[in-house]
């Protein structure tokens, strides 16, 4: 079964909620996609599409479990479940460190989650969102690979006398969040180590494909789209 999405973005590309139009066809049709950035989206995908959801995959009770341990070291609590998103390379806020490390309209899969931080009277309370990008690619032999690419965090409150000792908290857990994400990559790819692609996509969303419209989040789901080499 051949599917056109179509996406139409209201707060940006993969961004916030959109609407998505499934057109189903009985005849095949070679994979196209509408250039990154703009507002409304276009995907012809082929028949044979595999596709994965990674938000189903990433944001299970024994994932969240794990990040929410890791964030005790901070002194921190978990807030929300393990969000998904794609977005483009020149989006992410490390961007300027090292803006050849990938073309500009790579997309990356964005893993976010929100945190709490409980501060003495004399402070307002810390509320921010830790964020671990994931590079997704294929290999030479056309095998799949996720890496971690980096990580970064926000928050506001604490007032300056807090602030800074949760900042510094922060940066000394991200390497053991940036290890428990690590470990939740096989699962991603081990149902296909040996399986190749010739063209991997993002899709916003789960990635259906039953022919309608629908309305989904793009900031909370990405899914991924494999094309057989």
């Amino acid at each position: 079964m051949s599917v056109t999405s179509t996406y139409s973005f209201i707060q940006g590309f993969f961004n916030g909620v959109f609407v998505g139009q499934n057109a189903v066809s009985a005849a095949d049709q070679p994979f196209t996609e509408t250039p990154p950035g703009s507002g409304v989206f276009t995907v012809h995908r082929p028949n044979g599409e595999n596709v994965v959801d990674l938000g189903k995959l990433i944001n299970t009770n024994a994932n969240v479990g794990m990040v929410a341990k890791q964030l005790i070291g901070a002194g921190a609590s978990l807030t929300s479940g393990l969000r998904v998103q794609g977005t483009p390379w020149i989006s992410v806020p490390y961007f300027i460190q090292s803006p050849a490390a990938h073309k500009p309209f790579d997309m990356l899969a964005k893993v976010n989650f929100d945190f709490h931080i409980e501060t003495p009277w004399f402070c307002s309370d810390i509320d921010g969102t830790i964020s671990v990008f994931l590079f997704v690619f294929l290999d030479s032999q056309k095998h799949l690979h996720v890496t971690v690419d980096g990580t970064w965090f926000s928050f506001e409150g604490g007032s300056p006398f807090c602030a800074g000792p949760a900042s510094d908290a922060l940066k000394a857990a991200m390497p053991a969040v940036r290890k428990e994400v690590q470990n939740l990559l096989p699962q991603l790819t081990s149902a296909i180590a040996n399986v190749k692609f010739s063209k991997i996509y993002f899709l916003p969303g789960d990635g259906k494909k039953t022919a309608g419209a629908f309305v989904q989040n793009a900031s909370s789901d990405a899914s991924l789209g494999l094309l057989l080499a």
